[in-house]
């Protein structure tokens, strides 16, 4: 996505575009088993719970402080290595990591073992998209970057949505099978079962990545022309990465909030089984948020070749306000059936902004940086929607409405806080943005850097 004029590169220095998508098809395949592997769990807390003795409490810290914690700290340092090794391997090494360690929270007896597994899950995770986002805006010229890094980014609601129909259908097939023999391992219960089969699948990516070629680094620094690294760069553009990184980190808030207590919302408010929820409420987030994703990658791409400028921006802050009355309909909505229809549309925007945002980023960074880049910007919104999504949701239902049936109320005011603050930011970050991208254009160049692997 062009915003301002950029030197011309041949066609022919690019990829063909059958091998650039067929790496887009493995990066997002990736992503796909990285979100069914981190948010399985929350369908399977009850029998969790039964079979290891486990309070809530130690069912919360499984689910954020294990995995956020060292996903998001791990996420800088992978940046940084990102933009100097063979970013496939970095890959295959977080790949091969977080589907073993997947496979083992199915063979934990404890709560401890569980949260050590949790925390590998966290840290082989961090390496997937600071590579991917990387190696995708290498594969693609700038003005068609959006839709491909869009269409990378729809594995988050496929795989979320997937994770949620599974872990219904285990919840649902308890009674009736209470325990799975696996070869080599034996007989199980079904939560273990599907720790293991789902981690376990997840390596054919580590297969299929030997398929892919390494591209080269494209965009780089002329000598001189631009110093520092990732710190030096941001600090050149202060007003639009403060903005920027503001923006998405107050609607990830929204995000992980909704993320969060939306299948409880549905139980608690209309008397859903878990089972029920993770199959209606999951195939609206698979089918309607993975829409939302490419479509935004799509209508981003296709204004940009238009010649509008910062049209990723556009989008993204246009996407964050219009979601809103969507989500205070849904949370107040008299019957779940309801809350369902209104959620299918208003899913389309809630996810909208997943990879056009990250892709404004790259627009503004050199290629030797886009990596650390997007790292930064996955370790600002994990660290702040993480910590603060979820139990911003609960102090409202808690102290705001004191009655934890009001818990769609609670969504409704957390989205009506935070949905406007965090589009209006980002569109505020517009200006900033092209003077961010023409100085780019300005100070690098188009020849490449590295070999192809």
């Amino acid at each position: 996505m062009a915003t301002v004029p950029l030197p011309a590169t041949p066609q022919a220095d690019w990829p063909s575009s059958g091998r650039s998508w067929f790496a887009v098809a493995v990066l997002t395949l990736g992503y796909v088993f990285s979100f069914i592997d981190r948010t399985i769990l929350s369908l399977m807390v009850d029998p969790i719970k039964a079979d290891l003795g486990l309070s809530d409490t130690e069912i919360a810290l499984l689910q954020g402080l294990a995995f956020g914690l060292f996903f998001t700290v791990m996420a800088l340092p992978i940046g940084w290595l990102v933009d100097r090794v063979s970013r496939k391997r970095v890959i295959g090494a977080g790949v091969t990591v977080w589907c073993l360690a997947t496979a083992a929270c199915g063979l934990a007896s404890s709560f401890w073992h569980l949260f050590f597994a949790r925390m590998a899950v966290g840290a082989g995770e961090a390496c997937l998209s600071p590579s991917a986002i990387s190696m995708i805006g290498d594969n693609f010229p700038p003005e068609k970057r959006a839709f491909p890094i869009s269409v990378y980014s729809t594995a988050s609601s496929v795989g979320a949505g997937l994770a949620l129909m599974v872990g219904g259908t285990v919840i649902g097939l308890i009674d009736s099978s209470p325990e799975v023999t696996l070869p080599f391992i034996g007989a199980v219960a079904p939560w273990q079962a599907t720790f293991i089969i789902v981690g376990l699948a997840g390596l054919v990516v580590v297969l299929l990545l030997m398929l892919v070629t390494e591209p080269v680094r494209r965009e780089i620094p002329i000598k001189g022309e631009v110093g520092g690294g990732m710190i030096a760069h941001v600090r050149r553009h202060p007003a639009f990465h403060m903005r920027h990184l503001g923006g998405m980190a107050l609607y990830c808030v929204l995000i992980y909030g909704v993320l969060s207590w939306m299948p409880a919302y549905f139980m608690r408010s209309f008397g859903w089984g878990a089972a029920e929820v993770g199959l209606r409420y999951g195939f609206v987030v698979l089918v309607f948020g993975g829409f939302g994703l490419s479509a935004a990658g799509w209508l981003a791409s296709h204004l940009a070749l238009r010649g509008v400028q910062a049209a990723a921006l556009k989008v993204t802050g246009w996407s964050i306000l219009l979601v809103t009355p969507f989500m205070i309909a849904a949370c107040l909505a008299p019957s779940g059936w309801i809350a369902l229809a209104i959620l299918a549309p208003g899913m389309v925007l809630f996810t909208a902004s997943g990879g056009i945002a990250v892709a404004a980023l790259c627009e503004a960074a050199p290629g030797t940086l886009r990596g650390q880049v997007a790292a930064l910007y996955f370790f600002t919104l994990g660290v702040v929607g993480l910590s603060i999504g979820p139990v911003s949701v609960a102090l409202i239902t808690e102290y705001v409405f004191d009655d934890p049936d009001a818990l769609g109320a609670a969504i409704a005011v957390a989205a009506g806080i935070f949905g406007p603050l965090a589009g209006l930011l980002v569109l505020s970050a517009i200006k900033p943005f092209n003077r961010a991208a023409l100085a780019l254009a300005a100070s690098t160049t188009t020849k490449t850097q590295g070999t192809v692997q």
